[in-house]
């Protein structure tokens, strides 16, 4: 693996002028906005429905928005790799979701919460190996790769669950995480914070994290600086499958179910909150911390339409037109940079 210095350079040369990249120091307000807005924007928008919304600041209506966004938020942390490496996105994190979910029940119920994480472990670590191989070392589109393991994935456990629904039992340890909590904030938040602050290291203070970076910004820059740009596809999906299969646990702690329809639309409202967070879809920057605050705002907005009692039609076309605008923003703002 190459070094950081010859990273940085790699990076240095897909922002120069010559490259066609982005990284110019010259202020541009646009691109100011797609990379920082999201701290403004959560901020406003928390003060709205704290003033606004009735119900929105009760104690339990807090607490259930914690909740509700943990599952999602693990997924969109770990997601933020394959975006920054310039893969778009990794469809295959709602079957990844789902198979984890049912695995940890269905498989703890019988063997033990340990047996269950290892088998999950394992399939999310297929999933990744999977999904990198193809994109990273045949070169295939990450969308219709990820695409088709969603729909192996889904139906293999359909198939082998025939479609069921797992309950794990009162007194087991999947339900007790699920009611653990520190005051008003619930466990799974808790272990959403600790992945966040894990793979924001893992992105920013070591060399894999700067070849991601570096591979999105330029790829045969990168290749040309000696990084096997192969096995960065490949940990950048793996990292992503792995957080999936966190994000399933949390998910079947919160209704202490499992089911192979549960995380529906998990895909979108991950890239919704990472493209709101300011990960460019271009590749090469982006941040799971503003990845984390893109999936409070997803939150929070998603809280105030039930609240309002707005139909879940219509949080699905807030959610739709969210991510049509960030991507504009940010293909403005690199137009604009470029100038």
């Amino acid at each position: 693996m190459a070094t950081k210095e010859s990273l940085t350079e790699a990076i240095a040369v897909a922002g120069s002028p010559a490259s066609g990249g982005i990284e110019k120091k010259k202020f541009s307000p646009l691109l100011w906005i797609a990379e920082n807005g999201v701290i403004v924007f959560t901020i406003a928008l928390i003060l709205f429905a704290v003033i606004f919304v009735n119900g929105f600041a009760s104690l339990p209506n807090i607490t259930d928005v914690f909740y509700r966004a943990a599952p999602i938020g693990i997924v969109a942390v770990g997601m933020t790799f394959v975006v920054i490496s310039a893969n778009y996105l990794d469809l295959s994190v709602v079957a990844q979701v789902a198979t984890a979910a049912v695995i940890m029940i269905g498989i703890s119920n019988e063997y033990g919460l340990l047996a269950g994480f290892a088998v999950a472990t394992l399939v999310a670590m297929l999933y990744g190996i999977v999904n990198g191989v193809a994109v990273g070392f045949f070169k295939a589109n990450a969308v219709i790769v990820t695409l088709s393991t969603t729909f192996i994935g889904l139906g293999v456990l359909r198939w082998l669950s025939g479609g069921s629904i797992f309950f794990g039992p009162e007194d087991g340890p999947i339900r007790a995480f699920g009611q653990a909590s520190l005051g008003p904030v619930p466990a799974s938040a808790l272990l959403l914070i600790v992945i966040t602050v894990i793979l924001w290291f893992v992105l920013n203070r070591t060399t894999f994290g700067f070849a991601v970076r570096a591979y999105g910004s330029n790829k045969e820059a990168t290749r040309l600086a000696g990084v096997n740009t192969t096995l960065v596809v490949i940990g950048a999906f793996v990292i992503t499958a792995l957080a999936a299969m966190i994000g399933g646990f949390a998910l079947a702690a919160f209704s202490n179910t499992a089911v192979s329809s549960m995380s529906d639309g998990y895909e979108f409202r991950a890239l919704a909150a990472i493209i709101i967070g300011g990960t460019s879809v271009f590749g090469g920057k982006g941040s799971v911390l503003r990845t984390l605050l893109g999936v409070i705002f997803v939150s929070v907005l998603t809280n105030i339409l039930v609240l309002s009692g707005i139909g879940f039609g219509f949080q699905q076309m807030a959610i739709g037109a969210l991510i049509v605008v960030a991507v504009s923003v940010d293909a403005l703002a690199r137009r604009a940079a470029k100038k």
